[in-house]
């Protein structure tokens, strides 16, 4: 594993985690109960519209425009047949958030069990669609932009990357997405990240990056973290919750 800072492994990490617990928590919901079918659609769906909601595909939507932004429009002058070719990946992303959402809607006015079980059978064979394809993507991101990255960008300016596509962000959506990225990369992955991070004098976050992976991670794991990149909190003081 290169030690070169990658701007998609964590994220898309965190991502893959995410679609891993709902695909669990959707296929063991038992849609003909009113109450728990909706409060999973309302997981799923609730709020869409709005930039700021922590819906999962409210982020997934959310997180293709901010990769958009900062990310593929640096690498358009580098390479942008294959910028082109995300870019109509994404665009079958948002079709097939669409499809997922106008089924969630449609449970949502079902009343009776017999066909609430049908329509979350729907629900689970097009989100699994979207997860199946969301997932690919992800790994066609990795293998064809990294290199591109790698080749044409320094560290330094990658890091430039990141702490556009992070600062950028309000601190809750911030917040909420290192919640899921933190604790789904291994030891050396923490490692490596924290020690761009630490060089990395563009962004203004590295206190609430300290912040949150001391609250999200297990002890042992931030433990080692801490040592490895000899991290110190501002003033000497670890504040927040562990969780």
């Amino acid at each position: 594993m290169s030690d070169r800072e990658n701007l998609f492994r964590p994220i898309h990490k965190g991502i893959r985690l995410m679609l891993y617990q709902l695909g669990s928590r959707m296929q063991s919901t038992n849609f003909a109960d009113v109450s728990e079918g909706n409060r999973l659609v309302a997981r799923m769906k609730h709020d869409l519209g709005n930039s700021l909601s922590t819906c999962v595909l409210c982020l997934l939507r959310s997180h293709s425009s901010h990769e958009e932004r900062d990310i593929f429009s640096p690498m358009r002058a580098h390479d942008p047949d294959i910028v082109d070719i995300m870019m109509k990946e994404h665009a079958e992303i948002a079709r097939r958030i669409h499809e997922v959402t106008k089924i969630g809607d449609e449970i949502l006015t079902v009343t009776s069990p017999a066909q609430r079980i049908e329509t979350g059978d729907k629900l689970n064979q097009e989100a699994n669609e979207l997860f199946a394809f969301y997932l690919s993507h992800l790994n066609n991101e990795e293998a064809t932009l990294v290199p591109v990255m790698w080749e044409r960008f320094s560290d330094e300016q990658l890091r430039a990357m990141r702490a556009k596509f992070y600062d950028d962000l309000p601190l809750p959506l911030f917040e909420v997405w290192m919640r899921w990225t933190l604790p789904a990369l291994n030891e050396h992955e923490l490692v490596v990240l924290f020690s761009g991070l630490k060089k990395d004098s563009a962004t203004s976050r590295f206190p609430e990056w300290l912040r949150l992976a001391h609250m999200t991670l297990d002890f042992d794991r931030w433990l080692a973290l801490r040592e490895q990149v000899c991290l110190d909190f501002p003033n000497g003081a670890e504040g927040g919750k562990r969780t």
